[in-house]
């Protein structure tokens, strides 16, 4: 049984939604998320978008189509 908090991080990760609305779909409070992406970051699972910022699964950022520091 996954946890509120586990199903608002899957929601963000498989359907791409901000953490703010996982965790109202998944019936938790924001900050709760918030939280958790803090230790996915730390375990090296989330990480911040280079393009807009954002909190993201580390996978999903392709490093390739980025553009090299001049």
């Amino acid at each position: 049984m996954e946890s509120k908090t586990q199903q608002a991080l899957r929601l963000m990760r498989e359907k791409g939604m901000t953490p703010y609305a996982a965790a109202k779909e998944a019936g938790i409070v924001p900050s709760a998320i918030y939280a958790a992406i803090k230790r996915e970051e730390a375990k090296g699972t989330m990480e911040a978008c280079p393009c807009c910022g954002s909190m993201v699964p580390t996978e999903r950022i392709n490093r390739a189509v980025l553009k090299k520091p001049a």
